[in-house]
């Protein structure tokens, strides 16, 4: 990092201590007998998430990946011994793979696609980031590095088990092009066998394409990738070369950074990847709307880790982290959380409490609202009896499973119905349904209103695709079977409803008093030429019909899709603690640096002397040097006189080298403060200017 700006004009190294960091250690403990068996429900129940959420991302990337594969391994298979020789100028084979903007994803992706390059197309892949290329020589030390030292790993021949030292050999291609030859070209071409990452032998016959992967292109130096490019080019008839370039936002990031004689020399294909948000839609079905894991996100915290998603970094990897984070500290924080777990464990589990652990489940609110609405003879007996508080307890567990397993299926042809409705009165996407869901009786919301009454002006055919849709979504629900079957009687019922209409019998038109008072507002009389209208219109068959199905559809919704906040021991399964997410996902980091300048006992709770235990704008002489100079800095204006701040520095610390000569305590103190200004000028506070050369300039206001 350049210092060219700094006050002191120096050079800083800061070396980090490598330690094991233990996340529950930042997060609060419980205090009760109970907090190893709410570690090990956590335990259990992450290791099973876990285990699901790699193999959906897995899955999830496999079609796209598939189509890499296919194409670096076709891209050179007329690559051989006797086109080597006569091969003409070629472009380069080069995919660009547009992976989105989610950057924090990338890692793990192309560390994925590697390892499959490697076990089913060619050992000779190596992968490029932008800040280790800054320079053409970067990139062929990288390049020859890994392919050169790497590649003995995957072969078992005898002649090939010594590594190559790529450090004794010149950073060209054209020591790269005699290596391959000598150990692909110049051999019989019988096929080779390597090792899977299973330790299974795999057989590949032909010559190994040498694959180039640049994890991400658009940060790459463009001069320094216009003459690799270039020089590449250049050994194509002797070294089969595949780039593989990941572009984060469109594949016009590869022509703004080459030029057309550069780019002309690639044969370029664009292959996408999935777009995140649909394997956030993915997990959020597989996983949290689901019965099989106990656990569950409150509106709150749901919300806020979808807005997080949505409008800050669209990364999977870190939801599925704040996920994780939001799951340990339901287990660390609640007491009662232990009693989260599978279903098959609940009686177990709620047997083995103790007299202390039902006090305070009868503490939890939603349980004592349950009481509350228990009749005077049940409770007594819940709140004093423990075995019959016990089996009431296990009975609740059980309706709350079952809630859930109706709950889901439901929610599923709600979102069903209202999906493809104009305007989307409850959103697109099933997660917004469900967030709609958590945070009160969806029947009562306006827009649920607004659905319906669209609903009932769907046709024919639009009403009878949406019902068979919902068939389907309970076909594998037997608890719902009743449900589907009503669902099946309606939708024969849309397929015969010409029948109907022949049977049902004519009747006579309602008469209606057509007579409009002389003088009215003009809302009276819109209202009454509706009111006239609709009693003067006679319904079809096929409105009656339509008319049962919503009416039927929303009463199914009130009966299942009930807020979970609403039901007792709901804060047993559902985590709510929106502000301990948003103080650990959403940090202020500027608040955190003036607190800690500020109070900096606060943060040194390890080594809390009285000396750092201040009120106000009191200045200790013991405190940090950096938080002496922050609070004098407080009581200046825009510019800083250096002189005079550094003069009211040594005042205030003076006092610890009284002992010392007053050379020795001028050339310390000096560098103290020197030192202690550099740091605020790092962490953003003041900047040099050049209004006047023995000043800097503040640049922000306030304290803490």
């Amino acid at each position: 990092m350049s210092t060219a700006g700094s006050v002191s004009k120096g050079c800083f190294t800061f070396k980090g201590k490598k330690r094991r960091v233990n996340v529950e250690d930042y997060l609060p403990r419980a205090q009760n007998k109970d907090i190893e068996s709410c570690q090990a429900r956590f335990h259990e129940l992450w290791e099973e998430m876990d285990t699901q959420m790699q193999i959906l991302q897995s899955d999830f990337n496999s079609s796209i990946f598939e189509e890499l594969l296919t194409y670096t391994q076709c891209a050179h298979a007329s690559f051989s011994l006797e086109t080597c020789a006569s091969a003409s100028l070629r472009e380069i084979p080069a995919a660009a793979l547009v992976t989105g903007v989610n950057t924090p994803d990338h890692g793990t992706m192309f560390g994925n696609l590697v390892s499959m390059l490697r076990d089913r197309v060619t050992p000779l892949v190596t992968i490029l980031k932008s800040k280790d290329c800054q320079s053409v020589r970067n990139i062929l030390t990288r390049t020859m590095s890994q392919l050169l030292d790497n590649t003995h790993l995957d072969y078992d021949d005898d002649e090939d088990s010594e590594a190559v030292n790529s450090r004794s050999l010149p950073l060209t291609l054209s020591t790269l092009a005699k290596w391959y030859h000598n150990k692909y070209v110049s051999k019989p071409s019988s096929p080779k066998k390597r090792k899977s990452s299973a330790g299974v032998g795999v057989e590949r016959g032909g010559l190994p394409p040498v694959v180039i992967v640049m994890e991400d292109f658009e940060n790459f130096p463009p001069r320094v990738v216009q003459d690799f490019i270039i020089i590449t080019s250049n050994y194509i008839s002797l070294l089969p070369v595949v780039f593989i370039f990941g572009i984060a936002t469109s594949v016009s990031a590869i022509h703004r950074l080459l030029p057309n004689e550069v780019s002309s020399l690639l044969c370029m294909e664009k292959f996408q990847a999935p777009p995140s948000t649909e394997y956030l839609t993915l997990a959020i079905s597989q996983m949290l709307m689901t019965s099989r894991c106990p656990f569950k996100l409150g509106k709150g915290v749901f919300q806020l880790l979808l807005d997080i998603f949505l409008y800050y970094d669209f990364s999977v990897l870190n939801f599925n982290q704040a996920l994780r984070f939001a799951m340990l500290d339901h287990y660390t924080s609640q007491p009662l959380s232990y009693l989260c777990c599978n279903h098959d464990d609940t009686e177990v589990t709620v047997n083995q409490m103790d007299g202390q652990a039902l006090d305070r489940l009868r503490q939890l609110s939603s349980f004592m609202s349950y009481v509350e609405e228990c009749s005077t003879t049940e409770q007594p007996s819940l709140l004093l009896d423990e075995k019959f508080t016990k089996r009431r307890v296990v009975q609740l567990i059980n309706e709350m499973f079952e809630y859930h397993i109706n709950f889901f299926p439901i929610l599923n042809c709600l979102h069903t119905l209202v999906s493809k409705l104009p305007g989307y009165p409850l959103g697109k996407q099933v997660r917004e349904v469900y967030s709609a869901c958590l945070e009160e009786s969806v029947w009562e919301r306006e827009d649920y209103k607004h659905a319906t009454d669209l609903l009932r002006m769907l046709a024919k055919d639009e009403l009878k695709t949406l019902v068979t849709q919902c068939v389907n979504k309970l076909a594998t629900e037997a608890q719902l079977a009743s449900v589907k079957t009503d669902l099946e009687r309606f939708g024969y019922r849309m397929d015969h409803i010409d029948e109907e209409a022949e049977e049902e019998p004519a009747g006579d038109m309602e008469m209606v008093d057509t007579s409009l008072p002389s003088r009215t507002s003009l809302h009276q009389l819109r209202q009454r030429l509706q009111d006239i209208s609709k009693k003067q219109k006679k319904q079809s068959p096929f409105e009656k019909l339509r008319e049962e199905i919503v009416d039927y559809c929303h009463a199914l919704f009130r009966k299942y899709l009930i807020a979970p906040s609403s039901l007792p021991l709901y804060e047993i399964f559902y985590y709510t603690s929106t502000r301990v997410i948003k103080q650990r996902l959403n940090a202020s980091p500027r608040s955190a640096l003036q607190k800690a300048l500020s109070n900096p006992g606060y943060y040194l709770q390890v080594t809390i002397c009285v000396c750092c235990d201040v009120e106000g704008n009191h200045i200790g002489s013991r405190m940090p040097d950096t938080c002496v100079v922050y609070k004098l800095h407080l009581e200046c204006g825009q510019l800083i006189n250096l002189y005079d701040w550094m003069q009211a520095f040594v005042t205030v610390v003076q006092q610890e080298d009284e002992n010392d000569s007053l050379k020795q305590a001028d050339h310390k103190l000096q560098a103290r403060f020197i030192q202690a200004v550099s740091q605020l000028q790092f962490l953003g506070f003041i900047k040099p200017t050049k209004r006047k050369t023995d000043h800097v300039a503040r640049l922000t206001w306030g304290g803490c």
